[in-house]
């Protein structure tokens, strides 16, 4: 009783000082009144152009022409288009990029969601020289881009034509069947009648910023937060600036830079792909994602974190943006270049990135267990489709992942109660060949296999079911489907199942189902507190007691998906266990490998099988009789009298009420414990 004392108090401990990070706290709650979708103040880069006036002279080395320009920079006009029912569009007059994208809440989005892409445009354009230094100038107001009507109304086209004579025209399509896929072509054409040299153009990938999320200390938010490429290429050696060299766990064509890995600079090293597939940008459940018609060489990759917007509470949100180049090079006097994109601005969703094909489901990050995630969320998709509901989704996928481990868990058991019977001949073979260990393990190899016991078994369900819980985690933890899905009381179900708010405090309901689901799931299976295990088993044996106390405090911040396939899973286990209680093909076969492992050892048949019941196991401890061989009915009665003398009515008159309730509970089990022994040795004699 004192143990589990000591653990509640640190249980409290470790509760309390959660709540005490009080900064934490505070930009917790103020995310909780933020809206992603309202308008919010942007602190632009000094490298963008505020100036009201203008005047720049840029002639490059490498340039046949000179850029030559006063101007003013102009208004910035935003125009609708090529929207459909997955998600509309808004087109800036800024380099004729993209300024917001708005999914609509269909299909498997359940919550309305818009990608505002703050400061630089999402395809935003601009220039650099070879060695990657920004050519701002070469466009000297960004924002001269002019829509151009067309006779295609599911067509988009922005152009800008410089006095040297070199148009820029950049066109938007989306067919009718795509979901949150739209086209992107941007064409260089010279005019003049002398080349140009472009060096270098610069694609803006666009911005992210972190979703408001309820207060997690094992989550940091920043870590949704990256910058993402694919190189189908070799790699070039540089260092460990491209992928295949990185040696990170998303493997080794595709990497994600986190906000976070960014350093103080706030700017990540650039990394140099020889074979650009894909680049995106991305948050916790959404992605803008461009990918070239055709594998594109010389690629580089360029990310850095935003100067953070606020709200009008002053609340501070981080945000990533990212960007790509690609060589251009010198254009021929009355030719053109065209560049053709297929772009994707929509939620992390496994099964639409899957089917767009060129490893674009990369973007998930499933890390080392993507070939268990993969699967589990398509499991998922389907059975909530089946059921109507995410969460029914979650315990049916429960359910069906239990049964098919369901085998391998009932091997186990049967193994671990063979181990339990077999307890008190290892003990004597140990005793025998003391102070040989080397002895005392090649015999107990030998002991293991003349019984057909396997003494790993027991840990195959745990082994198993440590990397299907981790698939399962990362497949949750950035599947866009539950966000925004309502399940019982729980409202999201890819955040915390918040009931009430408590001094900042969120009060979450199922993470206790939980660890109660747990804790008589311990109970089902006591772990034996015999004379025959050694130390480190009992400080094994202790700790486990407190392992879904541990649990508690890890998911209760989690989001409720989580929490819910633990607790189905848990409630699987208690089933198959009081199924494999009512099985009595187990003891007989521990009765019987029991039995020939004594007659082996002492040269006789015992008197009664070494394997009891855990009730008779229970009673004999209680009335202080040994675990094994034939009761003593004698020393039975003698120490049923003495004990019972502890609750004579005297004695019991003289306690506290609540004294002699516990007193009088302990004399039922005492009088039980008597009565269930006596009338065993009565059938035994």
């Amino acid at each position: 009783m004192r143990n589990y004392i000591i653990g509640f108090a640190l249980l409290l401990l470790a509760f309390y000082m959660m709540v005490q990070q009080e900064p934490y706290q505070e930009v917790s709650k103020d995310l909780q009144g933020f809206d992603a979708n309202q308008t919010v103040e942007y602190r632009e880069r000094s490298s963008e152009v505020t100036s009201e006036d203008l005047v720049s002279v840029v002639s490059s080395p490498q340039s046949t022409e000179t850029f030559k320009t006063t101007t003013a920079v102009s208004k910035e006009v935003i125009s609708d288009g090529l929207s459909n029912q997955f998600s509309s569009l808004q087109f800036s007059n800024q380099t004729g990029g993209v300024r917001n994208i708005t999914l609509h809440q269909h299909y498997r989005l359940n919550k309305e969601f818009s990608l505002k892409q703050e400061g630089k445009t999402f395809l935003g354009l601009s220039f650099e020289d070879t060695n990657g230094n920004p050519l701002e100038s070469k466009i000297p107001d960004p924002r001269a881009f002019k829509n151009i009507k067309v006779s295609d109304t599911q067509k988009i086209v922005y152009q800008w034509k410089s006095k040297q004579n070199l148009l820029i025209e950049r066109s938007y399509w989306r067919d009718s069947n795509d979901s949150y896929v739209f086209h992107h072509q941007t064409k260089f054409s010279n005019l003049g009648d002398q080349p140009i040299n472009l060096e270098r153009i610069r694609l803006h990938l666009g911005s992210a910023f972190q979703i408001p999320r309820m207060y997690n200390p094992f989550d940091n938010a920043s870590t949704y937060l990256n910058v993402g490429y694919y190189n189908a290429g070799p790699a070039i050696p540089e260092g460990c600036s491209c992928a295949t060299c990185s040696g990170r766990i998303d493997g080794e064509a595709d990497e994600f830079i986190q906000l976070n890995e960014m350093g103080p600079s706030g700017k990540m090293d650039v990394r140099y792909l020889s074979q650009a597939r894909w680049a995106c940008v991305n948050n916790q459940f959404f992605v803008n994602l461009i990918r070239p018609v055709g594998d594109m060489a010389d690629v580089r990759i360029y990310g850095s974190s935003l100067q953070r917007i606020e709200d009008q509470n002053g609340t501070e949100i981080m945000g990533i943006e990212g960007a790509m180049s690609f060589p251009v090079g010198l254009l021929e006097a009355g030719r053109s270049k065209s560049y053709n994109f297929d772009i994707y601005s929509g939620p992390k969703d496994y099964m639409g990135l899957k089917s767009l094909g060129g490893e674009q489901k990369k973007v998930m990050q499933f890390g080392v267990f993507w070939w268990i995630s993969e699967p589990l969320s398509w499991a998922l998709n389907y059975l909530s489709t089946l059921f109507g509901s995410y969460g029914f989704g979650i315990i049916a996928l429960t359910i069906i992942v239990k049964l098919l481990l369901w085998p391998l868990t009932a091997q186990a058991t049967r193994s671990q109660k063979k181990m339990q019977a077999l307890q008190g001949p290892m003990s004597k073979l140990r005793e025998k060949h003391k102070g040989n260990s080397q002895k005392i393990n090649q015999e107990m190899m030998k002991f293991y296999k003349e019984h057909k016991v396997n003494p790993f078994a027991g840990c195959w369900p745990i082994l198993i079911q440590i990397p299907i819980f981790l698939g399962m985690f990362w497949m949750l933890r950035s599947a866009s489907e539950l966000y925004g899905q309502n399940f019982l009381w729980a409202n999201d179900l890819s955040e915390q199942d918040n009931v009430s708010t408590i001094q900042g405090f969120s009060l979450n309901v199922l993470p206790i189902f939980m660890v109660a689901t747990q804790w008589f799931q311990m109970r089902l299976n006591p772990m034996q507190m015999g004379p025959q295990m050694s130390e480190a088993q009992r400080i094994n044996a202790k700790m486990m007691r407190f392992m879904p106390f541990m649990f508690l405090v890890f998911l209760y911040f989690f989001s409720s998906a989580l929490v819910l396939y633990w607790t189905i899973q848990n409630l699987m286990t208690i089933l198959q266990t009081l199924i494999t209680k009512t099985n009595h093909e187990i003891p007989e076969q521990v009765a019987e490998v029991a039995s020939k492992s004594r007659k082996d050892l002492e040269g006789s048949a015992p008197s009664i099988s070494v394997d009891i019941s855990d009730d008779e196991r229970r009673y004999r401890n209680l009335l202080g009789l040994k675990i094994k061989g034939s009761i003593n009915l004698k020393k039975l009665e003698e120490n049923y009298k003495t004990r019972m003398l502890n609750y004579e009515e005297k004695k019991l008159a003289q306690m506290s009420a609540s004294k002699r309730r516990i007193s009088m509970e302990k004399k039922d089990r005492l009088q039980e414990a008597y009565d269930y022994l006596k009338d065993m040795s009565d059938k035994q004699s």
